[in-house]
């Protein structure tokens, strides 16, 4: 199989080349074609307002110019002539101040190709084109996790506006995991379980419910919360609040503990 190169991903970020079939169906191209969108929104979020101050343009206006021979070499006159670059060395000055900044970027963060990846799972999911097992029956969801993963996750008591809508398996980092949907009053939201902490997962703040510890995040229009049960981690994503997300998750923990 002959993956993307950083060429074509370039090609395919800045619009010139269309999305190949086989970016479609490799997990591996369509994550790392992720975390690039990922870090260039963050970059143009981060330096869209970055610009030389009005009194520095000034004074590269008055202090720096060029001097330039005339380009046609009989020409008689030996005047040289002076080409303000002013706009050019204020669009630099604002360049260099964002370079360590972009620098200090420009790698991808495994935390942000973590956020990167739930999310992805979490719109496949909900993409009709993909494959998914669908069925609101807690134990025929059970058991298809117990078919294909070895282990049944645990899930929400349904009713009171909560449903599940079916399951699938994922790739997460490379490995299987389990993923199902459910059907809230505030819109659909996926549970992800894998095998990482919520350190590898980039949970940017921690908190504590019922002795256990949380870690919350937004990514991509999405908000993600996620709690150790177990020996997996168990991350609710979905553009639902984080304390709707964490009732839910905290709902999960009940049952463990019952």
């Amino acid at each position: 199989m002959s993956h993307l190169t950083e060429e074509q991903f370039e090609s395919v970020l800045q619009g010139h080349m269309a999305p190949t079939d086989h970016l479609q169906e490799c997990e591996s191209c369509s994550n790392k074609l992720a975390e690039k969108k990922a870090i260039a929104n963050r970059l143009r979020s981060s330096f869209s307002d970055v610009k030389a101050s009005d009194e520095l343009a000034e004074q590269l206006k008055k202090r720096l110019t060029i001097r330039v021979q005339p380009a046609v070499s009989h020409q008689k006159s030996n005047r040289t002539k002076t080409f303000p670059l002013w706009k050019y060395w204020a669009a630099t000055a604002a360049a260099l101040v964002a370079i360590p900044f972009i620098v200090m970027l420009s790698s991808p963060s495994q935390a942000m190709a973590a956020k990167a990846e739930l999310v992805k799972i979490h719109n496949h999911n909900l993409d009709p084109d993909h494959t998914f097992f669908s069925g609101s029956d807690p134990q025929e969801l059970a058991n298809h996790f117990k078919r294909n993963l070895g282990f049944n996750p645990l899930m929400p008591q349904t009713g009171q506006g909560l449903a599940l809508r079916g399951c699938c398996v994922r790739h997460f980092r490379g490995k299987e995991t389990g993923s199902y949907v459910v059907d809230t009053p505030n819109g659909a939201m996926s549970i992800i379980v894998v095998a990482e902490t919520l350190d590898d997962l980039g949970m940017d703040e921690k908190f504590q419910r019922n002795n256990y510890t949380f870690g919350k995040t937004t990514f991509a229009d999405n908000n993600m919360v996620s709690a150790r049960i177990g020996h997996y981690t168990y991350c609710a994503v979905g553009e639902i609040s984080c304390e709707y997300l964490t009732n839910l998750l905290v709902q999960l923990l009940a049952d463990i503990e019952e």
